[in-house]
C-alpha cells in the first residue's frame, strides 16, 4: 500500500506536471496569438518598405528639379576662357622692300602667348525659355499626382492581399470543422452499420467525403502560405497573425446615388488628373517648338586680356611682343528666318501628339464612369448576399439539425446528411467571402472615384477584431 508521504508526494508531481504544461501552452499560444496585427499597421509597414512607392516617390524627387533648372533658364550665365599657346613660326619673304625692312625681316618667331576672358550673358527675352517653365510646372504636377496614385495603390494592395489572407485562413478552419462534422458522421455511420441498421454504402461515403477535405485541406493551407509570404514581400517582414472580421458588426447599405460618384469621379479621379496634366504638357510642348520661330534678346558683356611674347613683327627687336585688351558691353538679338521647314514639320507633329493624348483622355473617361458603375453595383450587390447568405446560413443549420435527426431514426440516409452538412459549409464560406468582398469594394469604389486615403483603412480597420 502507498503511504500517505508517498501520495502527497506523487500529487505535488502531479501537480508541478501540471503546472509546467499550462505554463508551456499559455507560453505558446502567447508567441503564436498574442501579436496580433491589423490592416493598418500592415499599411504602415509597407509604406515604409514597399520598392514600387519608394520608386515613385525618388521619381517625384528627382521632377521636383526641374522647377530649379527651368528658373536657371531667366538667370545669367557666366563663362570664362584661359589660353596658353607655344608657337614656332617660321616664313620666307620674297619682297626685297621687306627683307631690306629691319621691323619686318623677321623670319622666325619663336615664342609663346597666353590670354584669358569672361562672358556674362543676362537674357532679356526668350519665349521658348518661358514656354519650358510652363511645361516643367506640369510636369511637377504629374509627378505628385503619380505619388497619389502610387499611395493609393499600395493601400489597394495591401488591402487585397488582407482579405485574402483571411479567407485563405477561414477556408482552413471550415475545412477543420467540416472535416470534424464528417468524422463524427462516419464513426455514426460504421456503429450503425455494424449493427446492421444501414448498408456499407453509407459508410463508404462518408470516407470518401472526409479524404476529400484532407485533399483540400492541403490545398487551403498551401495558399494560406503564399498569402503570409505576399505580406511578408510588402512588409519585408513575415506576420505571425492577422486579426479578423468582427462578426458582430453589422454592414451598411450605399445610400447615395450613382451620378453622385461618377460626378466626384470626373472631378477626383488620378488618372484623369494626370492626363489633364499630360494635354497641358503636349500643349506646352507646341509652344516650346513655336518659339523656334521667335527672336531672342540677351544682354552681353566681355572682357578679354591677351599677351603675345613675340612674333614676325620684332623678329629683329629681341621678341619683345605685344599685349591686347578688350571691353565690350552690348545687346545681342538672334532672329531665325529659315530652317528648311523643320520648325514647322516639329509644330505639326506636337499638334498632333496633343490630339493623341487628348482622345487617350476621353478613352480613360470613359473607362472610369464604367469602373466607378462596375464598383457601385458590386458594393450594392455585396450588401444584398450579406443578407442572403446570412438567412442561407441560419436555413442550412436548421436542415442540418433535422436531417441528422431523421438519419438516425433511420429516415434518411448518410449521403444526404453529407449532403446537408456541405450546404452549411458552403453558406458559411459564402457569407464570409461577401463580408471581405462588401470591404474590397469599398476600396475599389473609393479608388475609381480617386478619393481613397488612409482615413479610409482606418474606417475599415473598425470592422476587425483579435480572434
Amino acid at each position: 500500500m502507498i503511504d500517505e508521504r508517498s501520495l502527497i508526494k506523487f500529487k505535488f508531481l502531479e501537480l508541478q506536471r501540471n503546472f509546467l504544461f499550462l505554463f508551456l501552452f499559455t507560453f505558446f499560444i502567447n508567441q503564436a496569438f498574442g501579436e496580433e496585427i491589423d490592416l493598418i499597421e500592415i499599411y504602415n509597414k509597407a509604406a515604409a518598405h514597399d520598392a514600387l512607392l519608394a520608386s515613385v516617390n525618388f521619381e517625384n524627387q528627382a521632377t521636383q528639379e526641374l522647377i530649379s533648372q527651368g528658373r536657371s533658364l531667366f538667370l545669367p550665365s557666366i563663362t570664362a576662357n584661359v589660353g596658353y599657346d607655344e608657337k614656332d613660326n617660321e616664313r620666307k619673304i620674297l619682297t626685297s622692300e621687306i627683307s631690306s625692312n629691319v621691323l619686318l625681316s623677321g623670319d622666325k618667331a619663336d615664342f609663346h602667348s597666353y590670354d584669358y576672358g569672361i562672358t556674362i550673358k543676362q537674357p532679356l527675352f526668350n519665349y521658348g525659355a518661358f514656354q519650358q517653365y510652363k511645361k516643367i510646372l506640369s510636369q511637377t504636377s504629374l509627378s505628385e499626382k503619380k505619388l497619389l496614385l502610387a499611395q493609393q495603390d499600395l493601400m489597394y494592395r495591401v488591402s487585397l492581399v488582407y482579405f485574402e489572407t483571411l479567407m485563405a485562413r477561414d477556408e482552413i478552419d471550415l475545412l477543420n470543422a467540416q472535416k470534424k462534422s464528417i468524422d463524427e458522421q462516419l464513426l455514426e455511420a460504421r456503429a450503425r452499420y455494424n449493427a446492421g441498421l444501414i448498408s456499407i454504402t453509407d459508410v463508404n461515403e462518408a470516407q470518401t467525403k472526409s479524404s476529400m477535405i484532407e485533399a483540400q485541406k492541403i490545398a487551403a493551407i498551401q495558399k494560406l502560405k503564399i498569402k503570409h509570404r505576399q505580406i511578408e514581400s510588402l512588409t519585408g517582414e513575415f506576420p505571425k497573425r492577422i486579426k479578423g472580421i468582427n462578426t458582430a458588426i453589422s454592414f451598411e447599405e450605399l445610400k447615395d446615388f450613382i451620378d453622385k460618384w461618377i460626378s466626384l469621379a470626373i472631378e477626383n479621379n488620378l488618372e484623369l488628373k494626370i492626363k489633364q496634366d499630360e494635354i497641358k504638357i503636349a500643349e506646352g510642348e507646341i509652344n516650346v517648338r513655336r518659339s523656334d520661330r521667335y527672336p531672342t534678346i540677351d544682354a552681353v558683356a566681355t572682357r578679354s586680356r591677351n599677351w603675345d611674347k613675340g612674333g614676325y613683327p620684332y623678329g629683329a627687336l629681341k621678341n619683345e611682343g605685344s599685349r591686347s585688351f578688350s571691353d565690350v558691353l552690348g545687346i545681342q538679338i538672334n532672329i531665325p528666318i529659315f530652317s528648311g521647314g523643320f520648325a514647322s514639320s516639329r509644330i505639326r507633329e506636337a499638334q498632333k501628339l496633343k490630339l493623341k493624348t487628348m482622345e487617350d483622355a476621353e478613352y480613360l473617361k470613359r473607362q472610369v464612369e464604367l469602373k466607378v458603375r462596375e464598383n457601385y453595383l458590386n458594393l450594392q450587390a455585396n450588401y444584398a448576399e450579406i443578407e442572403a447568405y446570412q438567412q442561407a446560413l441560419n436555413s442550412s443549420k436548421l436542415q442540418v439539425e433535422s436531417t441528422q435527426l431523421a438519419f438516425k431514426e433511420g429516415l434518411r440516409n448518410s449521403v444526404e446528411v453529407l449532403v446537408a452538412q456541405q450546404v452549411l459549409f458552403n453558406a458559411k464560406r459564402d457569407l464570409l467571402k461577401s463580408r471581405y468582398n462588401y470591404l474590397m469594394n469599398i476600396i475599389n469604389l473609393k479608388l475609381s472615384v480617386g478619393i481613397l486615403a488612409f482615413e479610409d483603412l482606418q474606417e475599415i480597420n473598425q470592422y476587425l477584431s483579435s480572434q
